[in-house]
């Protein structure tokens, strides 16, 4: 069966487009470019807060339309412009912290916000990129504006306990995921990459089937099965790798450019004929 045309590549960035140790491969960044100037739209759709993108932002070269934090924000960063952004309120944030602290013993708690990040003593030695601002002694005085997430870490528990005790918590108030790290994400309700997609891919007049997605863990699920075709990395968890179509080539192994390449190929092909 012959798929439709690609007009939407949206790939995940740690453990997809980035190798392991953190750096992009000159041919995924290849890849990436040739599909956009071939005229596919290329999305990075991260669980990354804009604040701590910039690495990936100039190595990456591509300054269109990014979904961040989990697909709380949209940005076109050429335009600088918000396109779309779903908050949890600072009152709302503050309830699911002091619920689950008084759920969940021990509990530590970050805050991210549009522009600013709060975070509780011992979160800064489980995410490699966080602001050098410093940790205040509870977060709860930390929340300022708007939040795009509340992050909960815990040294006594494993993930898969944490995400099932944040779960409980919240419930179907809000979105719990997590993306490698040693903590859980929690967004607003209905925040997912792949409900940022769907509206982006509705503003830019793209069918679903049309869009491919890649990524490798948890909070790549929803976007690997809405995406006409998901692609997850052969260092993906076990629940990417179930809801994506086909399992392709490690991110240490340039999975990604070897797929977007065949990608790319294909749409100009389909494009040469179209006109002749």
């Amino acid at each position: 069966m012959e798929h439709p045309p690609t007009r939407l590549i949206a790939t995940d960035i740690d453990g997809t487009m980035l190798r392991s140790d953190g750096t992009l491969s000159p041919r995924v960044q290849r890849a990436l470019h040739q599909a956009w100037d071939a005229g596919i739209h290329v999305v990075p759709a991260t669980g990354r807060p804009l604040l701590i993108c910039d690495d990936v932002i100039a190595a990456l070269g591509l300054h269109h339309y990014w979904v961040f934090a989990n697909g709380a924000v949209t940005r076109h960063l050429g335009r600088d412009e918000m396109v779309r952004g779903v908050w949890i309120e600072p009152d709302l944030a503050q309830g699911f912290v002091v619920e689950l602290r008084a759920a969940i013993d021990g509990a530590g708690f970050a805050i991210e916000m549009e522009r600013d990040i709060a975070y509780e003593p011992g979160f800064e030695q489980l995410i490699p990129h966080v602001p050098a601002i410093g940790p205040i002694d509870d977060v709860l005085d930390g929340i300022r504006s708007r939040v795009q997430k509340v992050l909960v870490f815990h040294r006594g528990l494993d993930i898969d306990e944490l995400f099932a005790a944040v779960s409980d918590v919240v419930g179907d108030h809000a979105i719990a995921c997590y993306s490698g790290l040693s903590f859980i994400e929690v967004s607003a309700r209905l925040v997912t990459k792949a409900t940022a997609l769907e509206a982006l891919a509705i503003d830019l007049g793209i069918d679903r089937s049309e869009v491919v997605a890649f990524g490798d863990n948890h909070n790549d699920v929803a976007m690997l099965k809405w995406a006409g075709r998901g692609f997850a990395m052969a260092n993906a968890n076990d629940g990417a790798k179930q809801a994506a179509d086909e399992v392709i080539a490690s991110n240490d192994d340039d999975g990604l450019a070897i797929v977007v390449e065949r990608l790319t190929a294909d749409y100009q092909s389909r494009s040469t004929r179209s006109r002749s």
